[in-house]
Protein backbone atom coordinates (compact mmCIF):
# COMPACT_ATOMS: atom_id res chain seq x y z
CA UNK A 1 0.00 0.00 0.00
CA UNK A 2 2.52 2.35 0.60
CA UNK A 3 4.48 2.02 -2.61
CA UNK A 4 0.98 2.96 -4.47
CA UNK A 5 0.60 6.19 -1.88
CA UNK A 6 3.65 7.27 -3.12
CA UNK A 7 3.79 6.31 -6.78
CA UNK A 8 -0.07 8.49 -6.92
CA UNK A 9 1.25 10.89 -4.94
CA UNK A 10 -0.26 10.20 -1.71
CA UNK A 11 -4.25 10.15 -2.80
CA UNK A 12 -5.83 7.39 -0.87
CA UNK A 13 -8.33 7.10 -4.01
CA UNK A 14 -5.92 6.84 -6.55
CA UNK A 15 -3.67 4.69 -4.52
CA UNK A 16 -6.54 2.17 -3.53
CA UNK A 17 -8.18 2.51 -7.10
CA UNK A 18 -4.82 1.20 -8.25
CA UNK A 19 -4.33 -1.75 -5.98
CA UNK A 20 -8.02 -2.70 -7.32
CA UNK A 21 -6.52 -2.37 -11.10
CA UNK A 22 -3.75 -5.47 -9.54
CA UNK A 23 -6.43 -7.64 -7.37
CA UNK A 24 -4.80 -6.06 -4.32
CA UNK A 25 -7.12 -3.92 -2.96
CA UNK A 26 -8.64 -7.27 -0.84
CA UNK A 27 -4.95 -7.76 0.87
CA UNK A 28 -4.71 -3.96 1.62
CA UNK A 29 -7.84 -3.91 3.81
CA UNK A 30 -6.88 -7.45 5.71
CA UNK A 31 -3.88 -5.38 6.58
CA UNK A 32 -4.83 -4.09 9.88
CA UNK A 33 -5.93 -7.65 10.65
CA UNK A 34 -4.34 -9.94 13.92
CA UNK A 35 -1.74 -12.26 12.08
CA UNK A 36 -0.24 -14.43 14.81
CA UNK A 37 -0.26 -17.70 13.27
CA UNK A 38 2.57 -18.61 10.17
CA UNK A 39 5.62 -20.28 10.44
CA UNK A 40 9.48 -19.85 10.51
CA UNK A 41 11.81 -21.00 8.06
CA UNK A 42 15.14 -22.15 8.23
CA UNK A 43 17.28 -22.14 5.49
CA UNK A 44 20.93 -23.04 4.82
CA UNK A 45 23.39 -22.13 2.53
CA UNK A 46 27.08 -23.47 1.80
CA UNK A 47 29.93 -21.45 1.42
CA UNK A 48 31.05 -21.69 -2.05
CA UNK A 49 32.25 -25.41 -2.62
CA UNK A 50 32.81 -25.80 1.79
CA UNK A 51 31.34 -29.45 2.54
CA UNK A 52 27.89 -29.14 4.36
CA UNK A 53 25.49 -31.76 5.93
CA UNK A 54 21.51 -30.45 5.34
CA UNK A 55 21.39 -28.65 8.34
CA UNK A 56 24.31 -26.37 8.34
CA UNK A 57 28.12 -26.30 7.97
CA UNK A 58 30.49 -23.72 6.72
CA UNK A 59 27.78 -20.89 5.27
CA UNK A 60 24.89 -18.80 6.34
CA UNK A 61 21.47 -19.71 7.72
CA UNK A 62 18.56 -17.60 7.78
CA UNK A 63 15.64 -17.48 9.37
CA UNK A 64 11.89 -15.83 8.46
CA UNK A 65 9.28 -15.48 10.18
CA UNK A 66 6.03 -15.23 8.27
CA UNK A 67 2.92 -14.24 9.61
CA UNK A 68 -1.18 -15.25 8.57
CA UNK A 69 -4.37 -15.09 10.21
CA UNK A 70 -5.02 -19.07 10.87
CA UNK A 71 -3.20 -22.10 10.68
CA UNK A 72 -4.99 -23.58 7.74
CA UNK A 73 -3.07 -21.09 5.72
CA UNK A 74 0.47 -21.88 6.86
CA UNK A 75 0.04 -25.71 6.14
CA UNK A 76 -0.95 -23.84 2.06
CA UNK A 77 1.62 -24.75 -0.36
CA UNK A 78 1.37 -21.57 -1.76
CA UNK A 79 2.07 -19.94 1.67
CA UNK A 80 4.82 -22.19 2.31
CA UNK A 81 6.19 -21.35 -1.41
CA UNK A 82 6.46 -17.78 -1.02
CA UNK A 83 8.44 -18.54 2.48
CA UNK A 84 10.98 -20.24 0.58
CA UNK A 85 11.44 -17.32 -2.13
CA UNK A 86 11.48 -14.91 0.76
CA UNK A 87 14.30 -16.82 2.39
CA UNK A 88 16.30 -17.10 -0.82
CA UNK A 89 15.95 -13.53 -1.30
CA UNK A 90 17.15 -12.71 2.32
CA UNK A 91 20.18 -14.96 1.23
CA UNK A 92 21.11 -12.56 -1.88
CA UNK A 93 21.14 -9.85 0.36
CA UNK A 94 24.43 -10.96 1.65
CA UNK A 95 26.84 -11.14 5.16
CA UNK A 96 26.63 -7.34 5.36
CA UNK A 97 22.83 -7.39 5.58
CA UNK A 98 22.77 -9.03 9.25
CA UNK A 99 22.76 -6.25 11.66
CA UNK A 100 23.14 -5.91 15.32
CA UNK A 101 23.94 -8.52 17.97
CA UNK A 102 21.02 -10.56 16.95
CA UNK A 103 21.66 -10.85 13.40
CA UNK A 104 18.71 -9.02 12.32
CA UNK A 105 18.13 -8.39 8.68
CA UNK A 106 16.31 -4.73 8.04
CA UNK A 107 12.66 -5.48 7.31
CA UNK A 108 11.98 -3.12 5.24
CA UNK A 109 15.43 -3.71 2.94
CA UNK A 110 14.00 -6.91 2.48
CA UNK A 111 10.45 -6.43 1.24
CA UNK A 112 12.45 -4.49 -1.38
CA UNK A 113 14.54 -7.40 -2.55
CA UNK A 114 14.10 -9.41 -5.22
CA UNK A 115 13.03 -13.09 -5.07
CA UNK A 116 14.07 -16.20 -7.72
CA UNK A 117 10.37 -15.68 -9.42
CA UNK A 118 11.60 -11.56 -9.94
CA UNK A 119 9.11 -10.29 -8.01
CA UNK A 120 9.90 -8.26 -4.62
CA UNK A 121 9.58 -9.23 -1.44
CA UNK A 122 6.80 -6.98 -0.75
CA UNK A 123 4.80 -8.13 -4.10
CA UNK A 124 5.26 -11.86 -2.86
CA UNK A 125 3.67 -11.33 0.58
CA UNK A 126 1.12 -8.91 -0.91
CA UNK A 127 0.04 -11.01 -3.46
CA UNK A 128 0.10 -13.78 -1.66
CA UNK A 129 -2.21 -12.12 1.12
CA UNK A 130 -5.08 -11.35 -2.04
CA UNK A 131 -4.66 -14.74 -3.13
CA UNK A 132 -5.22 -16.50 0.60
CA UNK A 133 -7.47 -14.08 1.62
CA UNK A 134 -6.20 -13.48 4.58
CA UNK A 135 -3.69 -10.83 6.53
CA UNK A 136 -0.01 -12.58 5.62
CA UNK A 137 3.26 -9.65 6.68
CA UNK A 138 6.78 -10.53 7.09
CA UNK A 139 7.27 -10.11 10.53
CA UNK A 140 11.43 -10.58 11.13
CA UNK A 141 14.60 -12.39 9.18
CA UNK A 142 17.62 -13.28 10.71
CA UNK A 143 21.08 -14.02 8.90
CA UNK A 144 23.64 -15.99 10.88
CA UNK A 145 26.80 -16.56 9.58
CA UNK A 146 29.61 -19.44 10.19
CA UNK A 147 32.69 -16.97 10.12
CA UNK A 148 35.82 -19.46 10.62
CA UNK A 149 33.38 -21.95 12.22
CA UNK A 150 30.42 -23.59 11.23
CA UNK A 151 26.89 -23.10 11.76
CA UNK A 152 23.65 -25.27 12.24
CA UNK A 153 19.78 -24.84 12.59
CA UNK A 154 16.72 -27.01 13.73
CA UNK A 155 13.29 -26.75 12.78
CA UNK A 156 10.60 -28.06 15.23
CA UNK A 157 8.00 -30.27 14.70
CA UNK A 158 8.59 -29.14 10.57
CA UNK A 159 5.26 -28.71 8.71
CA UNK A 160 7.49 -28.99 5.15
CA UNK A 161 11.39 -29.10 5.61
CA UNK A 162 12.58 -26.48 6.94
CA UNK A 163 9.53 -24.97 7.74
CA UNK A 164 8.00 -25.07 11.12
CA UNK A 165 6.51 -23.19 14.30
CA UNK A 166 9.84 -23.02 16.07
CA UNK A 167 13.63 -22.67 14.74
CA UNK A 168 17.06 -22.41 16.01
CA UNK A 169 20.10 -22.26 15.21
CA UNK A 170 24.20 -22.72 16.71
CA UNK A 171 27.31 -21.19 15.67
CA UNK A 172 30.73 -23.60 16.61
CA UNK A 173 33.45 -21.48 16.55
CA UNK A 174 37.49 -22.17 16.08
CA UNK A 175 38.19 -20.64 19.79
CA UNK A 176 40.90 -18.84 18.41
CA UNK A 177 42.17 -21.85 16.83
CA UNK A 178 42.45 -22.68 12.82
CA UNK A 179 39.27 -22.07 10.96
CA UNK A 180 36.74 -24.96 11.46
CA UNK A 181 35.56 -25.56 7.82
CA UNK A 182 38.54 -28.72 6.87
CA UNK A 183 36.07 -30.29 9.79
CA UNK A 184 33.14 -30.15 8.36
CA UNK A 185 32.70 -33.24 7.17
CA UNK A 186 33.64 -34.46 10.16
CA UNK A 187 30.14 -36.86 11.72
CA UNK A 188 30.20 -35.94 15.41
CA UNK A 189 31.30 -32.80 14.55
CA UNK A 190 27.90 -32.12 12.40
CA UNK A 191 25.98 -34.42 14.87
CA UNK A 192 26.79 -32.06 17.92
CA UNK A 193 26.07 -29.10 15.70
CA UNK A 194 22.49 -30.19 14.99
CA UNK A 195 22.15 -31.48 18.32
CA UNK A 196 23.22 -28.30 20.03
CA UNK A 197 20.59 -26.24 17.71
CA UNK A 198 18.09 -29.03 19.06
CA UNK A 199 18.58 -27.80 22.77
CA UNK A 200 18.58 -24.55 21.79
CA UNK A 201 14.89 -24.61 20.50
CA UNK A 202 14.04 -26.99 23.64
CA UNK A 203 15.45 -25.74 26.71
CA UNK A 204 15.36 -21.57 25.40
CA UNK A 205 18.87 -20.32 27.23
CA UNK A 206 18.83 -16.94 27.29
CA UNK A 207 22.89 -16.68 27.17
CA UNK A 208 25.61 -18.03 26.27
CA UNK A 209 27.66 -18.03 29.40
CA UNK A 210 27.84 -16.59 32.50
CA UNK A 211 30.29 -13.93 31.34
CA UNK A 212 27.92 -12.64 28.79
CA UNK A 213 24.86 -12.06 31.28
CA UNK A 214 24.40 -8.38 31.21
CA UNK A 215 25.05 -6.22 34.58
CA UNK A 216 21.30 -4.69 34.34
CA UNK A 217 19.87 -8.32 34.48
CA UNK A 218 22.01 -9.28 37.29
CA UNK A 219 21.21 -6.76 39.17
CA UNK A 220 17.38 -6.72 38.60
CA UNK A 221 17.38 -10.33 39.36
CA UNK A 222 19.11 -9.48 42.69
CA UNK A 223 16.56 -7.31 43.29
CA UNK A 224 13.56 -9.51 42.84
CA UNK A 225 15.69 -11.68 44.72
CA UNK A 226 16.44 -9.37 47.51
CA UNK A 227 12.69 -8.66 48.11
CA UNK A 228 11.45 -12.00 48.12
CA UNK A 229 13.58 -13.10 50.77
CA UNK A 230 12.48 -9.90 52.54
CA UNK A 231 9.05 -11.58 52.67
CA UNK A 232 9.92 -14.58 53.33
CA UNK A 233 9.54 -15.57 57.02
CA UNK A 234 12.23 -18.66 57.51
CA UNK A 235 14.59 -15.35 56.74
CA UNK A 236 13.60 -13.26 59.47
CA UNK A 237 16.23 -12.49 61.46
CA UNK A 238 19.02 -13.95 59.68
CA UNK A 239 22.24 -11.41 59.52
CA UNK A 240 22.49 -9.76 56.52
CA UNK A 241 25.53 -11.74 55.10
CA UNK A 242 23.17 -14.80 55.25
CA UNK A 243 20.27 -13.58 53.37
CA UNK A 244 23.08 -12.22 50.67
CA UNK A 245 24.71 -15.76 50.55
CA UNK A 246 21.36 -17.11 49.79
CA UNK A 247 20.97 -14.49 47.28
CA UNK A 248 23.70 -15.43 45.75
CA UNK A 249 23.10 -19.35 45.63
CA UNK A 250 19.76 -19.03 44.34
CA UNK A 251 20.79 -16.22 41.48
CA UNK A 252 23.82 -18.85 40.39
CA UNK A 253 20.93 -21.58 39.97
CA UNK A 254 19.13 -19.41 38.06
CA UNK A 255 21.85 -18.74 36.07
CA UNK A 256 22.99 -22.36 35.48
CA UNK A 257 19.01 -22.81 33.94
CA UNK A 258 19.60 -19.63 31.79
CA UNK A 259 22.98 -20.43 30.43
CA UNK A 260 23.70 -22.89 27.39
CA UNK A 261 27.29 -23.51 28.64
CA UNK A 262 25.58 -24.74 32.13
CA UNK A 263 22.38 -26.25 30.69
CA UNK A 264 22.22 -30.07 31.12
CA UNK A 265 22.54 -31.39 27.59
CA UNK A 266 18.82 -32.24 25.98
CA UNK A 267 20.08 -35.75 24.28
CA UNK A 268 23.00 -36.57 26.85
CA UNK A 269 21.44 -35.39 30.32
CA UNK A 270 24.39 -36.56 31.73
CA UNK A 271 26.87 -33.84 30.91
CA UNK A 272 26.49 -30.20 30.49
CA UNK A 273 26.73 -28.34 27.07
CA UNK A 274 30.44 -26.94 28.21
CA UNK A 275 31.10 -31.18 28.82
CA UNK A 276 29.85 -32.24 25.39
CA UNK A 277 32.33 -28.95 23.91
CA UNK A 278 35.03 -30.06 25.96
CA UNK A 279 34.81 -34.30 24.78
CA UNK A 280 34.63 -32.73 21.26
CA UNK A 281 37.71 -30.68 22.07
CA UNK A 282 39.39 -33.57 23.09
CA UNK A 283 38.03 -35.73 19.93
CA UNK A 284 39.11 -33.65 17.23
CA UNK A 285 42.19 -32.21 18.68
CA UNK A 286 41.26 -28.48 18.18
CA UNK A 287 40.22 -25.77 20.10
CA UNK A 288 36.32 -25.17 19.51
CA UNK A 289 33.49 -23.52 21.40
CA UNK A 290 29.56 -22.63 21.14
CA UNK A 291 30.31 -18.88 19.88
CA UNK A 292 26.49 -18.32 19.42
CA UNK A 293 22.99 -18.97 19.26
CA UNK A 294 19.42 -18.07 17.95
CA UNK A 295 15.99 -19.11 18.81
CA UNK A 296 12.80 -17.70 16.79
CA UNK A 297 9.52 -18.92 17.20
CA UNK A 298 6.53 -18.00 15.34
CA UNK A 299 4.14 -15.46 17.03
CA UNK A 300 6.09 -14.95 19.84
CA UNK A 301 5.21 -12.14 21.64
CA UNK A 302 1.92 -11.14 19.32
CA UNK A 303 -0.56 -12.41 21.73
CA UNK A 304 -4.03 -13.67 21.29
CA UNK A 305 -6.55 -11.98 18.79
CA UNK A 306 -8.31 -9.72 20.43
CA UNK A 307 -11.62 -10.18 21.26
CA UNK A 308 -11.00 -14.08 22.11
CA UNK A 309 -10.53 -16.05 18.78
CA UNK A 310 -12.46 -17.98 16.09
CA UNK A 311 -15.15 -19.76 18.76
CA UNK A 312 -15.72 -16.35 20.26
CA UNK A 313 -16.29 -15.19 16.92
CA UNK A 314 -18.43 -17.75 16.03
CA UNK A 315 -20.26 -17.56 19.36
CA UNK A 316 -21.03 -13.63 18.31
CA UNK A 317 -22.09 -14.64 14.90
CA UNK A 318 -25.13 -17.37 16.44
CA UNK A 319 -25.90 -14.65 19.59
CA UNK A 320 -26.94 -12.25 16.50
CA UNK A 321 -28.44 -14.46 14.53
Amino acid sequence: MLAMLVANDWDMDKAYEALRKKGLAAAAKKASRHAAEGLVGASFAAAGAAAASSSGGCGSVVLVELNSETDFVARNDLFQGVLREVMAAAHGLGRAAAVGPDHALDVEQLLSARTPSGTTVSEAVTGLAAQVRENVRLRRAFRVDSGDGLVYSYVHQAAAPGLGKLASVVVLGPDGGQPLEPLAATPSLASAGEGLAMHVAGLRPAFLTRGSVPPEVLAHERAVLTEQLANDASCKGKPPQVVAKIIEGRLSKALAEQCLAEQRYVLDDSVTVDGLVARLRKELGRPLGVSGFLRVQCGEGLGPKAGGGFAAEVAKIVSET
